[in-house]
């Protein structure tokens, strides 16, 4: 029975779909499966080989046969029309494998390559060391292997015809294959004739006690060859009793007529009691018997019985969260006779830990309902916070957050949902991630370092020969690094110069701050002379004090003084930080004049007496000066701008020879308050 509750969401009406295929997959289960060269040729018909050499090929029904109930199985075999050359048969096959199972080619027949398994070979080709007899024939083996002198062999072979005759003729041949279980008593017609019977307990000489088993035809080629062709019904195995789920109907099913003419007695609860397949719709159990001539003419009266079984409903699913790999256990072990899943798993006791909708299939009897149910898969979320955990005074610090899995919230404790967030004071961060299976919680101290103010005071003053403290008076843990490369926290210094201090936490965070240290001397005017100064000449007399006060004659203040046709004493006081000092120099007025007298002879011969070429100086202030000495070429010998500087006669540390040679002067002088320049030449005679 198949039930569909109201839907009452998305969700639901998805399910719905899964349900549809699960029927569509149901209703539409293939009857036969082909395999190597088999193939569909229209209406039930397979051929399993076509003319040619060295064909293969298999067909298997889609339902086992079971081996602990009686079966009648009829169908058709046509084994070519090449009588001659004709090879090499067809076999009837039990076997455990799977509706894909194909054998080897050749002389095997394809039933060689399967075991365990059952064989009815009929064998239209003679293989002499097989043992085959010339006719064609009929022969059972078992575990692949159709060779008559093996002890696989179950029953000597006889003719498919009575006669010896060719099956091998283009013809289709009825052939039908009944067991009865309580007998052990399998039995095979051809062509409406018993040929062959054999007691054989298949069940567990052969299968060892498996009752159920796959079951087909196979077929091959070699050398030699014929198109081999089955034909068989989808509702080859014909059941005597029949379960319906009370409230639905079902198809009878009796075996194939030869005139399609049936009587099925009582005549209740059926649509037609004249046809093979008439539709019961009984609610009660009920015997039905049905009257029919079988394919070979033989009247025959068949019993069907028909059992009722009750409907029910299945709610067994639960859409279901699994976190962490968790997994949903769906039992339903001795709750009902069978389950089907959608993806064909029938167990009845089952892990599901995939997300996807899930449809199954529950069956009481023939009776049946569906389930469906929605299983989501997820991760428990982690979150972590990561950034720098100290920054500096007036910066931030920039943290992220790392979650997973993909679907979780992270939203900061100030609520913002980001990535990414900037603090900027210290404190206890924390963020939280959350989805479906949870939520979990991170937490991260951040600490803002804050340095004092570094100050090293105003640009100072510093006595030569003091020392001076530089303190700026702050303690914690702080490393300092002077200019000086003194790591303590406060230093002297002596010497002028600029020096700066560098305070930091944790080589991050750093104060700087620098001061300027002027080293002076206490003033000293012992350099200071009398003065000559010429009539109408201005001199200005300067004495540095920069970071003090210099006063003249007591009563005019500043660095410079000008004279200016000054004469008499003069007083000086220079102050600053560091002291005093004071004098008085005396400035006498001259008239002034500047003339210089060249000699025009020299006698460099080491006596002491005119060695030397040079002027006599007649100038009280002579200004600057420049001489030069060269020979009567032209070739400059001697040069000086030091009036006291003479030329001893000698070029390149040779004394010249005797001669004239040439003189030039250049000077300049005060004269009358004004400097002047003046210049002059001459001759000037070298003996030795």
């Amino acid at each position: 029975m198949f039930q569909i509750n109201i839907l009452r969401s998305t969700q639901q009406r998805i399910l719905l779909t899964f349900v549809t295929v699960l029927l569509a997959f149901i209703s539409n289960a293939q009857s036969y499966f082909a395999n190597g060269n088999a193939r569909s040729i229209g209406g039930t018909c397979y051929q399993l080989t076509s003319a040619a050499n060295w064909q293969l090929g298999s067909v298997w029904y889609a339902d086992k046969l079971d081996l602990a109930k009686d079966f009648d199985l009829e169908f058709e075999l046509n084994f070519g029309n090449n009588n001659d050359n004709g090879a090499d048969g067809i076999v009837f096959v039990m076997q455990t494998v799977g509706t894909r199972a194909i054998g080897a080619s050749g002389a095997g027949i394809g039933f060689e390559g399967f075991s365990p398994s059952f064989g009815i070979e009929f064998d239209t080709w003679q293989n002499q060391n097989f043992g085959d007899m010339a006719s064609d024939h009929i022969a059972m083996f078992k575990n692949g292997s159709v060779d008559h002198t093996s002890s696989n062999s179950l029953v000597a072979a006889v003719t498919a015809i009575s006669s010896g005759a060719n099956i091998e003729d283009g013809k289709n041949h009825l052939v039908r294959i009944t067991w009865d279980f309580s007998d052990k008593r399998i039995q095979v017609y051809f062509d409406c004739v018993l040929r062959q019977t054999a007691v054989i307990d298949i069940q567990n000489r052969i299968f060892s006690g498996n009752n159920l088993v796959y079951w087909g035809f196979t077929s091959a080629t070699g050398g030699s060859n014929n198109a081999h062709i089955a034909c068989l019904s989808n509702d080859i195995i014909v059941e005597d009793t029949f379960a319906i789920c009370k409230g639905e109907t079902k198809l009878l099913n009796a075996r194939e007529s030869k005139n399609n003419s049936y009587s099925w007695t009582p005549n209740l609860y059926l649509d037609n009691a004249t046809i093979k397949n008439p539709e019961c719709s009984s609610v009660v159990p009920i015997t039905y018997y049905v009257q029919y001539t079988d394919r070979c003419g033989n009247p025959l009266r068949d019993t069907v019985d028909v059992v009722i079984d009750q409907p029910f409903s299945i709610d067994e699913g639960r859409d279901s969260l699994l976190c962490d790999g968790a997994k949903y256990l769906f039992n339903l072990t001795n709750a009902y006779d069978s389950v089907l899943w959608q993806n064909g798993n029938r167990s009845s006791y089952k892990f599901w830990d995939r997300a996807g909708d899930y449809t199954l299939r529950a069956w009481k009897g023939v009776c049946y309902d569906d389930d469906s149910f929605r299983i989501t898969t997820n991760e428990s979320p982690t979150i972590t916070i990561a950034g720098e955990t100290i920054f500096c005074e007036g910066d931030s610090v920039e943290l992220t957050i790392t979650s997973t899995p993909s679907d979780a919230i992270s939203t900061w404790m100030n609520g913002i949902n980001a990535p990414n967030y900037y603090f900027d004071k210290s404190e206890i961060v924390s963020a939280k991630a959350t989805n479906e299976c949870g939520s979990i919680e991170d937490f991260y101290t951040i600490r803002e370092v804050i340095l004092p103010e570094i100050y090293l005071g105003k640009d100072t003053l510093n006595c030569k020969g003091d020392s001076l403290l530089l303190d700026p008076k702050i303690a914690g843990p702080f490393a300092y690094r002077w200019s000086t490369s003194a790591k303590s926290s406060a230093i002297k210094v002596g010497a002028g110069g600029t020096y700066w201090l560098e305070v930091s936490e944790l080589d991050l965070c750093y104060a700087f701050d620098t001061i300027n240290v002027i080293e002076i001397l206490k003033p000293q005017l012992g350099s200071l002379s009398d003065i000559i100064l010429c009539k109408n000449e201005l001199i200005e007399i300067t004495i540095d004090n920069k970071y003090g006060t210099v006063v003249w004659n007591d009563n005019v203040e500043g660095e410079r003084f000008s004279l200016f046709n000054y004469e008499g004493n003069l007083s000086v006081k220079s102050t600053n930080e560091c002291g005093a000092d004071s004098t008085e120099i005396l400035v006498s007025i001259l008239d002034c004049y500047c003339n210089l007298l060249f000699p025009n002879a020299i006698t460099p011969n080491a006596d002491q007496l005119n060695d030397q070429f040079r002027p006599t100086v007649d100038c009280p202030k002579l200004k600057d000066f420049t001489m030069s000495v060269y020979n009567r070429w032209g070739e400059l010998l001697f040069t000086s701008t030091d009036v006291n500087n003479t030329w001893d006669g000698t070029y390149q540390d040779i004394t010249v020879m005797n001669g004239v040679y040439y003189w030039i002067a250049v000077w300049s002088g005060v004269e009358n308050g004004q400097i002047e320049r003046k210049a002059d030449k001459g001759i000037l005679h070298v003996i030795r």
